[in-house]
């Protein structure tokens, strides 16, 4: 039996997916373990191993694919715990990452706090050197001014440094002397250096990029260096793949290097799951949205791709490495309710998380969560969390809230529960319209899709507020981004700075520099252990209308020499680019590039995901959903005619449910490690994969 396994660490619980060689696929699900993830990760395989009737040793050594989204480097940037780091820069350069952008949130608070910079300014060492503006030395390095760095480096236990000098893409030479001080002087430290992690121009964005690479490395690399040396020892014979911001996989040596480049790692790999989807349903226009016990992640899906964006901010800190355009908030079941100052209810962005967690899960939880309420609201059964594996205090969680939240705002418990439940839906409907309306997309036009465990309580009611009429709960929901990392292929990015106009641009030099960067993405992709025949290399270019401050990155075309006839599709592509993103184009203008970037993709077998065969139990017609009814329970629905509050709702058990079955709402799907809610005024569906489809009425 050959197996594939994607495991995905989130803030609550770890995710497990095994897709057998039938296609069929399992879902598996543990708590996470802030303090060492792998133990959450090697409880979730142990599982998955025992499901599957074998010893730990056996089941890794018939795994074909094994990927891993880690919030190692997330957590350790986001908690401010990552290694004691030191910045070698240009002399009288040392405040370009106290500078940053002068960008701020808010533009009418002079006194917004950014967070402090990653790298101490006593740690920040200029040394003498100057590479001009085309490269050419016009200073040589003073190797005795690294060397004083180094000694001030280990004089305050530095374990990780960073090399960022000014002009390095153009010309690297200097600080790959650097790194060979570095090595002499601290063999043990973590070197990352600007022009391996970001060849590109722009100071501040490389040096950021550069120091958040250095400040998580050493953690990143004891995490996987360790758990790699102990899956193998424990049968792993694979390639053990961790997922990337970009939605590919790399190599754990590579997530090493470039650690920048895990920071969206997880909700990664669930806009991989949801292209997949795009295809396979033939729904090419979707948002999907992934709540689980932390954070609420949404992503807009367009003719079945996504946007990567260049640059982002993770906790306030710029990374200048390809994602995909994630748009994340404080937004999950362990989510905590509490009143402002002015008594208003509010809920986010902080989180109980998986320790305490919420009052329910009784591990010491003090805080009224969104999974508490929902838990009062008759949303959630107390007797069959995680399929009755887990066991809740649903009292505790009563009382908490109502000490909490609705003794002081003098309303009944219930309807303070309900009123979290509102606020929560919509926070999350609120950043959906980030993804859509505020880049130019009606959401009317999208299907919804609902990942994570806590969302598909709340899809319908979101979808209300965008005026979506569709949405899909795949079969593998509360696992999506570890079902996502299923579908990824091997993803390398490669840029380099390349400034030309069009039109203007020397084609001939144009082609040499892809042809340069091109060899270069292929050789470290063949490095990943890909065949040639199976490797791919798109081009991208970043441009903007001359005299513009950002960019804007279009695709060319791939696997041909840049000829004349080609400049006119690329201007008409960032036209069409510029006027979705910003309402408007000049075509009259002209365009500047400003750099080329490469991704080098490895294409990776995937398995299909099987269909599901018919109810054999019906003869002809519509099947009854009754064979997956369970039971009633009352829920709260106070929208319903006859006054609201409390109603008799009917319960079915997911697991029966079969192709085309319908359910009208209100009504309860449970199955081992989710929960869907179907509202009133939706109908339920079941399509021939076993994913639900809800559609308003």
């Amino acid at each position: 039996m050959k197996l594939r396994m994607g495991v995905d660490t989130g803030g609550t619980f770890t995710d497990c997916v095994v897709i057998d060689e039938n296609g069929a696929v399992h879902s598996f699900k543990e708590l996470s373990t802030p303090k060492d993830p792998s133990i959450g990760l090697y409880n979730v395989i142990k599982k998955a191993a025992g499901f599957f009737g074998m010893e730990l040793s056996d089941f890794l050594g018939e795994l074909d694919f094994f990927a891993h989204g880690t919030t190692v480097a997330t957590n350790t940037l986001l908690t401010g715990t990552g290694a004691v780091t030191g910045l070698i820069l240009t002399k009288g350069f040392r405040d370009t990452i106290e500078m940053r952008r002068a960008h701020k949130d808010n533009i009418w608070d002079l006194f917004l706090p950014v967070p402090p910079p990653l790298v101490p300014r006593f740690l920040r060492v200029g040394v003498d050197e100057r590479v001009d503006y085309q490269g050419k030395v016009v200073k040589e390095l003073n190797e005795d001014d690294v060397r004083e760095a180094c000694r001030i480096f280990k004089q305050n236990s530095v374990k990780a440094v960073a090399v960022c000098t000014l002009f390095s893409f153009l010309n690297d030479s200097h600080e790959k002397r650097i790194r060979e001080i570095l090595l002499e002087e601290m063999p043990d430290a973590f070197i990352s250096v600007s022009s391996e992690v970001l060849p590109q121009i722009r100071e501040y964005e490389r040096s950021s990029t550069t120091a958040a690479n250095a400040y998580v490395g050493p953690k990143l690399t004891v995490y996987l260096e360790t758990l790699e040396q102990r899956l193998k020892k424990d049968g792993l014979s694979r390639a053990f793949y961790v997922t990337a911001s970009n939605g590919g996989v790399m190599t754990a040596d590579t997530a090493i290097r470039h650690a920048s480049a895990t920071l969206l790692s997880g909700p990664a790999a669930g806009a991989v799951g949801a292209m997949y989807f795009a295809d396979l349903l033939d729904r090419r226009n979707l948002i999907l949205m992934d709540m689980g016990g932390t954070s609420f992640d949404v992503t807009l899906i367009h003719d079945a791709g996504v946007t990567l964006s260049t640059e982002g901010e993770i906790a306030g800190y710029r990374v200048a490495k390809p994602m995909i355009d994630i748009h994340t908030i404080g937004a999950g079941g362990g989510s905590i309710a509490w009143l402002d100052s002015g008594g208003m209810l509010k809920v986010g962005p902080a989180s109980a998380g998986s320790d305490p967690g919420p009052v329910c899960y009784m591990l010491g939880g003090e805080e009224p969560t969104v999974t508490d309420a929902n838990l009062l609201l008759g949303y959630l059964n107390k007797d069959y969390f995680l399929g009755g594996e887990m066991q809740v205090d649903a009292d505790a969680a009563e009382k908490m809230l109502k000490k909490k939240i609705s003794d002081h705002l003098g309303i009944d418990v219930h309807e303070a529960a309900h009123g979290v439940f509102t606020i929560i839906s919509q926070n999350m409907a609120d950043a959906a319209k980030v993804v859509s309306v505020q880049k130019g997309y009606d959401p009317r036009e999208f299907t919804l899709v609902s990942a994570g465990g806590a969302c598909s309580i709340h899809a319908c009611r979101i979808a209300e507020e965008l005026g979506a009429t569709s949405v899909i709960v795949p079969k593998a929901a509360s696992v999506f981004c570890a079902l996502g990392m299923l579908e990824s292929d091997i993803k390398l990015d490669n840029v380099k700075t390349y400034n030309a106009l069009i039109p203007g641009i020397d084609l001939a030099d144009f082609n040499s520099v892809i042809v340069e960067v091109e060899k270069k993405a292929l050789k470290e992709l063949l490095q990943e252990g890909v065949e040639k025949e199976r490797a791919t290399l798109l081009r991208h270019l970043d441009m903007r209308y001359l005299g513009q401050h950002h960019e804007v990155t279009v695709d060319i075309p791939s696997g041909c020499k840049i000829e004349e006839k080609h400049l006119a599709e690329i201007a008409e592509n960032f036209h069409k680019a510029h006027e979705q993103l910003y309402t408007y184009s000049t075509p009259e203008n002209p365009l500047e590039i400003m750099g080329l970037r490469v991704t080098a993709v490895g294409s990776v077998d995937k398995a299909e995901v099987a269909a599901l065969n018919e109810n054999p139990g019906s003869t002809k017609g519509k099947p009854s959903p009754d064979t997956a009814f369970k039971n009633k329970r009352k829920a709260w629905f106070p929208e319903e005619e006859g006054g609201g509050g409390f109603i008799d709702v009917d319960v079915y058990d997911r697991s029966l449910l079969v192709t085309g079955h319908e359910i009208a709402g209100p009504a309860i799907i449970e199955e081992r490690i989710t929960t869907v809610i179907v509202h009133p005024g939706w109908m339920l569906s079941v399509d021939q994969y076993g994913n639900i489809i809800m559609e308003a009425e």
